[in-house]
Formats: C-alpha cells, sequence, structure tokens
C-alpha cells in the first residue's frame, strides 16, 4: 500500500468509525465463539449443575438462566457477574478454577440466555467494558433493584421531596455511600428529564434541606416502579457541589 493510499485510510477511520475500538459495548456484539460456550457447557456440567442443575434453572443455587437472573444481573458490566463466579463458586472450592475456564463457563450462561456468539473468544479484558443485556438488548430497571440516579432536589411544598430532571437510574453495588470517585463522575454526568419521589429522605443522618435544594445530587436507594408514582427508597444522598441550572 502505497503512503498516500495509507493516509487516505487513516483520515476514513478517524472521520467514521475509530480503526482501533475500545471494545464491544455490550454482550450481542460476539464477545464469546461457540466453542468457547461449548467448553463451557462442559465445565459447567461438571462444576455447577449440582447446584443450578443441568439446564440453569436453579436448585439450591439460583436460576442462571431467565427473566430472574437478566433481572437481576442486566445492566452491570459483565466483570461483575465474572468476578463473582470465579470468586464464590463452586461453592465447596471458591476460584478453585483457572480464569479460563469461568470464562468459558460464562460464555455458556451467556449463550443459554440466548445471546449470540461472535468471532471472538471471552477475556479479562473484553468483561471489563462488556454490558450485560438481553437479547433485546438495554432496557429500564426493574423495580426493586439498588440504583444510583442523579438529578436535582426539589422540595414541592405538601407533596414532599423529588428528584427531579433526573437520568435514567444505574445499577450500583452500594445503595449506604457514594464513594468520591462517583461524585466526581456524578458532577460531569448530564440530568435527564425522569422525575422520582424520594421516600425516608428527612431520617437520613445530616440531611440539611436548607444547604442541598436546588444542588446537583447523587441518591441511592432502591428503585420503586409505579405508574405515575416512581420513586426511590434513599439510603444515601450526596449534593456533587454544583447547582442545578435553571
Amino acid at each position: 500500500m502505497s503512503r498516500t493510499a495509507r493516509l487516505v485510510l487513516l483520515v476514513v477511520c478517524f472521520a467514521q468509525l475509530p480503526c482501533l475500538a475500545a471494545g464491544p459495548g455490550d454482550v450481542r456484539d460476539g464477545v464469546f465463539t461457540a466453542s468457547q460456550s461449548a467448553r463451557g457447557q462442559a465445565a459447567y456440567q461438571a462444576n455447577c449443575a449440582g447446584c443450578h442443575r443441568a439446564d440453569l434453572s436453579g436448585f439450591s443455587g439460583p436460576p442462571l438462566k431467565g427473566d430472574l437472573f437478566m433481572d437481576r444481573w442486566r445492566e452491570f458490566n459483565l466483570n461483575v457477574v465474572f468476578d463473582l463466579i470465579k470468586t464464590t463458586m463452586p461453592l465447596d472450592n471458591p476460584h478453585g478454577l483457572k480464569d479460563q475456564v469461568y470464562l468459558d463457563i460464562l460464555a455458556y450462561v451467556l449463550q443459554a440466555n440466548e445471546i449470540p456468539p461472535g468471532a471472538k473468544e471471552l477475556t479479562e479484558g473484553v468483561v471489563e467494558s462488556t454490558l450485560l443485556v438481553g437479547k433485546n438488548g438495554p432496557q429500564p430497571l426493574p423495580s426493586s433493584t439498588p440504583v444510583e440516579v442523579i438529578g436535582c432536589l426539589t422540595l414541592d411544598s405538601g407533596n414532599g421531596w423529588f428528584l427531579t430532571r433526573a437520568a435514567e437510574p444505574s445499577r450500583t453495588l452500594n445503595q449506604w455511600e457514594s464513594s468520591p470517585d462517583e461524585l466526581k463522575a456524578a458532577k460531569s454526568k448530564p440530568l435527564g428529564g425522569q422525575v422520582f419521589r424520594l421516600q425516608n429522605l428527612t431520617d437520613l443522618p445530616g440531611f440539611n434541606s436548607d444547604e442541598l435544594v436546588g444542588k446537583k445530587m447523587d441518591a441511592k436507594g432502591i428503585l420503586v416502579r409505579q405508574p405515575g408514582n416512581e420513586r426511590i427508597n434513599v439510603s444515601s444522598l450526596k449534593s456533587v457541589g454544583v447547582e442545578c441550572e435553571q
């Protein structure tokens, strides 16, 4: 290829899609192979089927396929599930398998949940940057999910406290506190168009409405989905240090 042709190709790559992509965005992008899933099935039957059944429907362990499984783990990055599996399973020998075997088992679990295989095997690097979603793609989180939500603290006299201009809730592993890194990230996250009633807000230690009303907030708690009355049972509420724009 001539120098001119290489330059043209480079320009096209930067102008359209990056030539060196960071990796797939979610599990539907072909993050494991069919042969890896087949290896994972064999490893699953040998190490996991006793608790989760051969068909992954669950027994003494929870189901690993279907709505119950997906609603528990979807919208987390895949590394959350991978880390849990390898640090706690098998129950009588946590982290007793090679990391590659855990990756193979996870590939099998994905295929059992109707996620299609692709051309490249699942690796530890890929699980870090890949969102776990169902076969129909990202969906709003279900009720009873521990969440983090960014929005503006608003008092509606007579009706209580709300998080207005709120973004779509995201899953959290710790609903009880926001880390400095989370608060730093929340400061630059865009607001949205949703409204959530905040339950139990005045029970939080140190809650000072005069200091917080009108501020951009990072709220954590349990999401409650109910038409016309979506709310969060709040367990943590922190200011991100900026006023909400009017």
